[in-house]
């Protein structure tokens, strides 16, 4: 009977406190709803003060030599986010790398199948208030990529040519008599060749597009609203119990 008793009472308990909560929020109604006004103004305020951004992205294609790529493409992501790099062309450019920071972001452009994600294209995108500082950030970046490449392609390239170079210079020699050897000879020299001057085989890394203003951003008022809205709603309710359980 006693154990009865003890659950009857708790029950009786957690009702009451279950009703002291909805008479607390109920008498701090207009306190609630003055803060969902307050928030939900302030958010839509500083929503409309907020400037429009502007982007622009540069797409870029990684070299490769003989088939071998210049450089791995997250490799290079890594490496035009890092600090080093931002200070590097900031005091080339004569930006501030703060702003530099902030405003472009480099990504890897990704495809395959889910279970085999591979990287095919390198994504420079800038975003601030004006489309023309949107377009030359962009590209400055991409263009401080393309000249670092243009050394790797430089080095990578330079052994084939001298290779090539060699091979032309042999078969200058036997060319008049066939043989086996200089078969194998005008068959090396071809393959080198090609390889050399084919852009599927051997080709430099690239802008793929011009650089142009994209999308303009609006900030989302109503959403931002929205989510102050219920941040004041949650304090309200908050100060009102703890209003109404200091008051009992």
């Amino acid at each position: 009977m006693s154990v009865m008793a003890e659950e009857n009472r708790e029950t009786l308990e957690e009702e009451i406190r279950l009703d002291s909560f909805f008479k607390w929020v109920w008498r701090g109604k207009w306190l609630i709803i003055f803060f969902v006004i307050v928030a939900s103004g302030l958010a839509a305020l500083m929503g409309l003060r907020q400037p429009e951004a502007h982007t622009a992205t540069a797409l870029i294609e990684v070299g490769h030599v003989w088939g071998k790529p210049l450089k791995d493409i997250y490799i290079t992501v890594e490496i035009a986010n890092s600090p080093g790099f931002i200070q590097e062309l900031a005091e080339k450019a004569g930006l501030k790398p703060g702003h530099l920071s902030r405003s472009v972001q480099v990504s890897a452009v990704e495809s395959g199948v889910p279970h085999s994600i591979y990287p095919i294209l390198i994504r420079v995108t800038a975003k601030t208030e004006s489309a023309d500082e949107s377009v030359m950030l962009a590209q400055a970046v991409a263009d401080e990529i393309v000249a670092r490449h243009e050394k790797l392609f430089e080095q990578a390239i330079a052994p084939h040519l001298d290779e090539q170079h060699s091979l032309e210079q042999i078969w200058n020699q036997v060319q008049a008599s066939p043989t086996d050897f200089a078969l194998k000879i005008k068959t090396a020299l071809d393959e080198a060749k090609a390889n050399n001057s084919s852009p599927i085989s051997t080709e430099k890394t690239r802008l793929i597009e011009k650089i142009v203003a994209g999308a303009t951003i609006r900030a989302d008022i109503w959403r931002g609203a929205a989510a102050a809205g219920l941040i004041g709603a949650i304090a309200g309710v908050a100060i009102a119990c703890l209003i109404g359980y200091y008051k009992r």
